[in-house]
């Protein structure tokens, strides 16, 4: 990268000083005036390439300096009320917490969609396509979802990882396969609003894919803090 952009560079001084030699040459003698109006009639679309390079060039580095971080960690909340300002409080706490760059934590609930028998009405069925993807992609290492998710996402092959070795007390837990794999966050009032169902639980779990298993502990005790703000009631 860095060899490309020395290379580009190199090009754009060049013509640069081509262009600027061609133009002293051929507007000697006149005054400011004419030669400003000289360069603006000759050479508009020089100045036009040059400009559209350099943008470029600031655009390619941007991205590649700042835009090709990769997150710290990712929670997803699945089926739960959108709230973008508890999902940012979530993720800044998480980060100040355990000394990570807050725009490289996400806390995310925008995740709203029908899944197996469980029809939403009026919600973006596109977020069911980027869920899983993400998960196929090892892009989340935390999940907040209602029980009936957990069991649908045990149906597409999606495993969760045992809490063995984390700090589950003061929580209920859930126990799959003999495993201990979520804790309780309590009853899931939206689901029960949405659906009607009364006997949701309200889980968090840690897909087993995860590239970040070494922070899973450090959410668990965060979200004790939030544990009455996220959908659930004991």
């Amino acid at each position: 990268m860095n060899y490309c952009i020395k290379k580009l560079r190199g090009v754009i001084e060049m013509f640069l000083r081509r262009y600027l030699d061609d133009i002293r040459e051929k507007t000697a003698g006149m005054n400011k005036k004419e030669r400003v109006s000289y360069v603006i009639t000759y050479y508009w679309y020089h100045i036009l390439i040059i400009v559209s390079i350099i943008a470029l060039i600031f655009f390619a580095v941007r991205f590649y300096v700042f835009g090709n971080q990769k997150p710290e960690f990712t929670c997803v909340l699945v089926d739960q009320e959108i709230d973008d300002d508890r999902d940012a409080e979530i993720a800044q706490t998480f980060a100040k917490e355990n000394d990570l760059d807050p725009d490289l934590v996400t806390v995310d609930s925008d995740y709203v969609f029908s899944y197996g028998d469980v029809q939403l009405q009026g919600v973006n069925e596109s977020s069911y396509d980027k869920f899983f993807l993400k998960w196929r992609n090892k892009e989340l290492d935390a999940v907040i979802l209602s029980e009936s998710m957990y069991q649908y996402c045990k149906e597409m092959r999606g495993e969760f990882r045992s809490l063995e070795g984390m700090d589950t007390s003061g929580f209920e837990t859930y126990t799959d396969g003999g495993k201990v794999t979520a804790v309780v966050l309590g009853k899931d009032e939206f689901m029960e609003a949405a659906t009607g169902k009364t006997d949701e639980k309200l889980l968090l779990a840690f897909p087993d894919n995860g590239r970040h298993a070494d922070l899973c502990d450090d959410f668990l005790q965060c979200i004790r803090e939030f544990k009455g703000e996220l959908g659930g009631q004991e």
